[in-house]
């Protein structure tokens, strides 16, 4: 194979480049002489390095090894049932489905709270419901009266008035109802057997007020274990001048073994009308010992020219009602304070 010579002519700059390629690949231009290509220096055999001999793979007789395979334990295969979805109580189930094998799912549903039992132990809603109730409440029972012994009546607490005269059997069952929340208060008959028409001195009212109730037991009206108050009206000298007009409220509860007493307000009485109470009060009268045989409310009715049930609010300005309804209320305190000692005990 022919050499071609190839002149390098230094600072020949730069060859003028027409193709793509890198411009700054060579500072040297080959020259072609002899119309000759010119070979490339790389391939030249005094350029090229030496051989180096290729390791060879080198197969290795190894003895035969038995391949061991990881011995897993058999397993048993053991279906397990698929679930019944839940269906919810508006969801039909379809004609064709085979309800031997169905399970049946019942759905219970949420205990109901009430009407106000979703602001229960809220603060602001729950005095907010409590107001309302309190005002609807007034309101109906101002339009109709009868309403408000509806409305509280109930509850654990049943008790008898020994009377059936509503100047006593209704402040008896509003102090009840106040201070028990519910309670259920009605009134019967009855009367006392060895006390004067108007006891005079506290040992006598009160006396009268107890002969009220063993009366009204023995009547077979109520049972031996019913709670039963009493009152009684009775005067009591203070002076030759001043006499008061007092209410004596005895309760009874055989069942707890409870009895309690007390006292109403007391309303002057002048010792003009216990003249005419005198006067009206024959000699042989023979309960004399322990009263008048007249009442002091028909004396003052008379006298004052109003109604017998009257006339303690034409003295003082404050009903009887009022001051019947205020000893009620705290003879009930005392009962509903004893009732729970007894828990407390027990």
């Amino acid at each position: 194979m022919s050499q071609a010579n190839v002149q390098l002519q230094p600072g020949a700059g730069l060859p003028k480049h027409d193709g793509p390629g890198s411009r700054d690949s060579s500072e040297f231009e080959f020259v072609m002489k002899n119309n000759q290509a010119a070979p490339n220096p790389l391939l030249m055999t005094s350029n090229q390095p030496s051989v180096v001999p290729t390791p060879s793979i080198v197969n290795l007789q190894m003895p035969n090894q038995p391949i061991l395979r990881p011995q897993l334990p058999p397993q048993s295969y053991h279906p397990q049932p698929m679930p019944h979805p839940t269906l919810p109580q508006s969801t039909s189930l379809p004609s064709n489905l085979d309800l031997t094998s169905v399970s049946t799912i019942v759905a219970e549903s949420p205990s109901t709270p009430g009407m106000f039992g979703w602001v229960k132990g809220t603060g602001f809603l729950s005095n907010l419901v409590e107001k309302t109730k309190s005002v609807t409440e007034n309101v109906i029972t101002t339009l109709d009266p009868q309403m408000k012994e509806f409305i509280h009546s109930g509850g654990d607490v049943e008790l008898i008035v020994a009377s059936d005269k509503e100047n006593k059997v209704g402040p008896v069952r509003e102090a009840f109802q106040k201070v028990f929340g519910h309670a259920t208060v009605y009134g019967l008959p009855s009367k006392s057997i060895s006390i004067a028409e108007q006891p005079v001195g506290f040992a006598s009212g009160k006396q009268a007020a107890s002969e009220r109730i063993s009366t009204l037991r023995k009547s077979g009206s109520v049972g031996p274990n019913t709670v039963i108050l009493s009152v009684e009206n009775f005067l009591y000298e203070v002076n030759e001048e001043i006499w008061i007009d007092l209410s004596c409220l005895v309760l009874s509860d055989p069942l707890r073994k409870i009895t309690l007493q007390s006292y109403s307000q007391p309303t002057n009485v002048d010792a003009k009308y216990i003249q005419l109470l005198k006067a009206g009060t024959p000699e042989n009268y023979p309960r004399q010992w322990s009263g008048f045989a007249v009442p002091i409310g028909q004396v003052m009715a008379e006298e004052l020219n109003v109604p017998h049930t009257s006339w303690q609010e034409a003295v003082t300005g404050v009903n009887k009602k009022q001051l019947l309804f205020l000893a009620a209320q705290g003879i009930a305190g005392l009962y509903k304070r004893s009732i729970q000692e007894k828990v407390d005990v027990v």
